[in-house]
């Protein structure tokens, strides 16, 4: 069997997460009940055990904005208790101004290795992430993402179609930090 590296996963502790915590509400990925519960590293490992998955990359489960740093820490120490995950995408928010702190915080964090910060935006208010359609053409935005590349952080750039131009125009201007 080939070995295989899950470049996307998540790990949690439901009193981590609001959006888990609250009222259910209609989300882009339909009906989430049964995921209302704590999912720890170690029923992560459990469930890839007969699938030849050999490293992993943690991203980031949108805790409250301003615990970006809280995240990323738990992340490492369970990776330093079982030594998974390998990787870690973590948050900031490159609509704030404390940004370049937080992404310099972010780098002392041994397995960090990207940022998240979901930029889709869809018609439907159900499926939105983003509060704007063009939050990537903006100058705050914009300088914010400069330190994104200056800390060697890749970005996931998360987007719909109808975001397509505006998202190759930033992939245009910072070309090798976008995945």
């Amino acid at each position: 069997m080939i070995p295989i590296i899950d470049a996307h996963h998540h790990i949690w502790r439901q009193a981590d997460l609001p959006w888990l915590q609250g009222p259910m509400v209609p989300r882009i990925f339909g009906p989430y009940e049964p995921i209302r519960r704590d999912y720890p590293i170690a029923e992560y490992l459990a469930d890839i055990k007969s699938s030849n998955v050999v490293g992993s990359v943690y991203v980031q489960t949108n805790w409250a904005k301003d615990k970006a740093l809280e995240e990323a820490a738990w992340v490492q120490s369970v990776a330093d208790t079982e030594g998974w995950p390998h990787a870690i995408v973590g948050y900031a928010d490159l609509l704030d101004d404390g940004a370049p702190q937080t992404l310099k915080a972010l780098a002392k964090t041994p397995r960090v290795r990207g940022i998240r910060m979901q930029l889709h935006w869809h018609e439907n208010p159900l499926y939105r992430f983003a509060a704007t359609p063009d939050l990537m053409n903006g100058t705050q935005f914009r300088r914010n993402f400069a330190h994104v590349a200056e800390n060697e952080f890749s970005f996931d750039l998360q987007v719909f179609s109808s975001q397509m131009k505006d998202a190759a125009n930033l992939a245009a201007a910072f070309p090798i930090y976008i995945t």
